[in-house]
């Protein structure tokens, strides 16, 4: 009765709770999607579909920066017809600038295609068409979030998940191999994207009499929160490739079934991260620039215990269970690499805490946390380019700036908090 009771009387934990049920859910349904697939799939085939997936996560990173700024608005202010305006522009935005990221899709579908090793240059475009009917389902889905109505926003995740897998294992079953469990995830945007659309039109988001829809964005509303985004988009992209990065690199130096391998492991350490990120996403939807410190931190306290209370555990089972974990998730094909998974797996649980962190300082507009994580990348760029001749050494170099990005952060932290603070520290 006590948990019960203290659910009912704090929103924040509450909200918490639902998205993390909901999160759970669609954890569970997008990881089912690997070991589904990776059991329809060749180990070389499955390679391909991570790496997609990979690309498309770096892609859409920009869509995830203007979701963000959209809960900040969304929470930060009153004015309805304000808001709508923002969140209709900043969707048009998006939508040019993932029709131009198609366009080149095709353009340079066979340089890709090379330079992954790819069999066929169709799944780039494919994944390009993708990354457009995404745009209203991540967008809309942030005015829905930022009224932290958390629940609606689960659901939706929870129908495109569940969607994906039914879509992508019947077109793979079927024998379209990676361009069908690549068109999978585009029909799943679209089903998710309805339900979204739905409910953001419940929740106010409607234009006005008279809008034009056939214009180019109005640049001056939007230019004032652009700021605001391209730190967003320097913190967002660092964090980003900091847990994906290693994908790609592995793909790219070595022959399909050695990068299906690490795909598959990489696929499971995932699930640290995954399993934390709605705390992130809570968090960021809650802090606002009004409140006092001592209150915005009290949230960001919360939300390290939650995490703890989440991520450590899931850790320390990858950590003493791999082969058990990976045979269980992957199939026996990949234990090969099982070895991997605990280090793998300490680097995405850091990664884990830096996006806590980086979601609390950018929703107060602390600018310098995102210099902190693109100097962390960098330094793991940097690593692996040095040392990247076994999918091992992509691990610990992984790992290593990982550690360095945490120290970075700590550093900024403190000094930010000094008398005098950081010279870059910036505030708007």
């Amino acid at each position: 009765m006590g948990i019960l009771s203290n659910l009912k009387q704090n929103q924040f934990l509450r909200h918490n709770v639902v998205f993390f049920l909901g999160s759970v859910g669609v954890g569970a349904l997008n990881y089912l999607y690997y070991p589904v697939l990776g059991r329809l799939m060749q180990p070389s085939a499955f390679g391909e579909v991570q790496t997609l997936v990979s690309i498309f996560l770096q892609l859409c990173i920009f869509l995830t920066v203007l979701s963000l700024v959209i809960v900040n608005i969304v929470t930060n202010t009153d004015d309805e017809k304000q808001r709508n305006d923002l969140v209709f522009e900043f969707e048009k935005l998006a939508l040019i600038v993932s029709s131009g990221i198609l366009v080149l899709s095709f353009v340079f579908q066979k340089q890709l295609q090379h330079f992954l090793q790819f069999e066929s240059p169709w799944p780039f475009p494919i994944l390009a068409f993708c990354m457009v009917v995404t745009v209203p389902f991540i967008l809309r889905g942030a005015l829905v979030r930022g009224k932290q109505r958390f629940g609606i926003v689960s659901n939706g995740n929870i129908i495109a998940a569940g969607s994906k897998i039914l879509f992508s294992a019947g077109l793979v079953a079927v024998g379209l191999g990676t361009i069908g469990a690549i068109g999978g995830v585009v029909l799943a945007q679209i089903v998710g994207c309805v339900y979204i659309g739905v409910w953001a039109y419940r929740l106010g988001l409607r234009h006005d009499e008279g809008h034009r829809h056939l214009r180019l964005p109005n640049m001056r509303i939007l230019m004032p929160e652009l700021r605001y985004g391209a730190f967003v988009l320097l913190g967002s992209l660092a964090i980003t490739l900091q847990y994906s990065l290693d994908i790609v690199v592995v793909k790219h130096y070595f022959d399909a079934h050695t990068a299906g391998l690490y795909a598959g492991v990489a696929s499971v350490a995932r699930i640290v991260f995954f399993l934390t990120a709605s705390i992130s996403q809570v968090l960021i939807s809650s802090v606002r620039m009004r409140e006092t410190a001592k209150h915005n931190t009290k949230l960001l306290t919360r939300s390290g215990l939650l995490l703890a209370a989440l991520g450590l555990p899931a850790l320390l089972i990858l950590i003493f269970m791999p082969s058990t974990v990976i045979r269980l998730l992957m199939g026996g094909t990949y234990e090969a690499m099982a070895s991997l998974l605990p280090r793998l797996s300490m680097a995405i649980f850091i990664v884990s805490v830096l996006n806590l962190i980086a979601a609390y300082y950018l929703a107060l507009r602390r600018y310098g946390i995102a210099i902190v994580a693109v100097l962390g990348l960098l330094s793991t760029y940097a690593l692996i380019l040095w040392h990247h001749q076994t999918p091992a050494a992509v691990v610990t170099s992984l790992l290593q700036g990982s550690i360095a990005m945490c120290g970075f952060a700590i550093v900024w932290i403190v000094g930010s908090n000094a008398k005098g603070g950081l010279s870059w520290q910036t505030k708007s």
